[in-house]
């Protein structure tokens, strides 16, 4: 409805001998504002959101896979560069092991 098709409608309706209306075009008017203001933020916050959505789809889609190479050997084994016994404390007795002695 058209502001000018309210604000008549309540003007007809003002004119009336009646008990005054509790509610008058001006209240319509700003009532209908704030819902179409309303509803301008909801879709644009939706349409952010979906876009967003949108675009870390694609990111998340559009990367490589990792996957190892198939022409590679399994690395060695590190070779120990050099051999350090324990101090022997007489405290701590080593342990015996049978059928070693």
């Amino acid at each position: 409805m058209r502001e000018e098709d309210v604000r008549a409608t309540f003007a007809v309706l003002n004119a009336r001998s009646a008990p005054p209306l509790a509610v008058n075009a001006e209240d319509v008017v700003a009532y209908g504002s704030r819902i179409r203001k309303r509803r301008k933020r909801t879709l644009a916050a939706a349409s952010t959101g979906l876009a967003v959505a949108v675009v870390l789809a694609g990111v998340f889609l559009g990367l490589p896979e990792h996957r190892a190479p198939t022409n590679t050997t399994p690395a060695r084994a590190p070779e120990p560069t050099s051999i350090v016994e324990p101090p022997h404390d007489p405290a701590y007795p080593e342990p015996v092991i049978p059928g070693q002695r």
